[in-house]
């Protein structure tokens, strides 16, 4: 049997505080759309409100623009603003399992929702949604099959968090507090090292394709990795730009605008399958019989290094970086040979994340098909 949303649950909607009377300190925080996946809001509010809008922890929310997503709200108790909307369930409905069928539903209208700029889920169709509804024994079941699903993925998320955090302390044990570099290691310009210095191409729309060589940029850049989801595909142009901006593999990638400083190696995979850079990437290659790349991508991702970045900001308004910037960067220069052994300890920790990640896809993976069995 299935029944419209309205009728297994309350749904309210956000009141329109004044944006006149928000703080980033004072008053009573206010959940706006970018809180409610991540549970918590740094925005206040001094306006005046009812008691009724007041969220607590667990309540069930729907950001309403852009990406249409439910969450269960955090620990602290926020007013529920204009463009988020609450599900409250009524008797014949368990909660978690509300929780877990509303994707299915918010998916199916976001993809099918106009949109020019961002897409705007409305209150009609929220009301149109039909649910399956279940026994309360039966919803309960199911709800607590991916449950488990779901404490399984965030166990193994935790488990790559830490082998994060092994890697910045394996760090400070063989190199020492980068700011403070207690080992006396020489200091350099990563001038003295660079071999090759360039930054990406610009209007490159004409060429992307839906296979072919990566284009990369700053989002697949992060945390001294390239990652490739969601990576942009081109048919290169054969021209001298292009063969400028193909990178190699060890090239040490850095974002110079937006977002600074975040750091990538590409890898051989990468290089032998042809990848190039957008404007707001920097492709720098090293002397590698001096420095490895490994180790100058993580000293950058350390305090030492985003302390650099942010000094060398250009401006306040748009982040930049040029190319006198990028030479000007100091870092502590350690024999060479602790260096690869750095990286190679670095190594066998991504050979140990790559495992939990396959175990990661699995079980996502396993989630969805028990939510197509499960709701369709």
């Amino acid at each position: 049997m299935k029944k419209l949303l309205p009728e297994v649950c309350t749904i309210q909607y956000g009141f329109p505080f004044d944006s006149a009377k928000f703080s980033d300190s004072n008053g009573t925080p206010l959940i706006r759309i970018r809180d409610v996946v991540r549970g918590y809001s740094e925005t206040y509010t001094t306006e005046e409100y009812k008691s009724e809008y007041i969220v607590h922890e667990n309540d069930l929310l729907i950001g309403m623009d852009g990406e249409f997503n439910i969450a269960k709200w955090g620990k602290t108790p926020a007013l529920l603003n204009q463009r988020v909307c609450r599900l409250a369930p009524k008797d014949s409905i368990d909660k978690d399992y509300l929780f877990y069928f509303m994707p299915i539903a918010l998916k199916r209208i976001e993809e099918k929702t106009p949109f020019v700029t961002v897409k705007h889920l409305s209150a009609k169709e929220l009301n149109k949604i039909e649910i399956p509804v279940l026994s309360l024994e039966e919803q309960r079941k199911i709800a607590e099959t991916l449950s488990k699903v779901d404490e399984l993925i965030a166990f193994r998320e935790q488990q790559l968090a830490k082998l994060d955090e092994l890697v910045k302390a394996r760090f400070v044990e063989m190199f020492g507090d980068a700011k403070l570099n207690p080992n006396n290691l020489p200091c350099c310009s990563l001038s003295e090292y660079i071999v090759f210095l360039t930054s990406g191409s610009r209007g490159w729309s004409q060429y992307f394709t839906d296979s072919g060589e990566y284009f990369i940029t700053i989002k697949n850049v992060k945390n001294c990795k390239i990652t490739l989801q969601d990576v942009q595909c081109v048919t290169p142009p054969d021209n001298a730009e292009a063969k400028r901006t193909r990178v190699q593999e060890n090239d040490l990638l850095i974002s110079i605008t937006a977002d600074l400083g975040r750091t990538g190696i590409v890898t051989k995979k990468i290089a032998e399958h042809g990848a190039y850079i957008n404007q707001h990437l920097t492709c720098i290659r090293l002397k590698q019989d001096k420095l490895n790349p490994l180790y100058v991508a993580y000293y950058m991702e350390s305090d030492a290094g985003k302390e650099q970045f942010i000094a060398k900001n250009q401006s306040a308004v748009k982040a930049g970086l040029n190319f006198n910037a990028i030479n000007s960067l100091k870092l502590m220069v350690p024999p060479l040979a602790l260096q690869n052994q750095f990286a190679a300890f670095v190594e066998r920790v991504d050979q140990q994340k790559q495992t939990i990640q396959q175990s990661i896809e699995k079980l996502e993976l396993m989630k969805k098909a028990l939510m197509q069995e499960y709701f369709g």
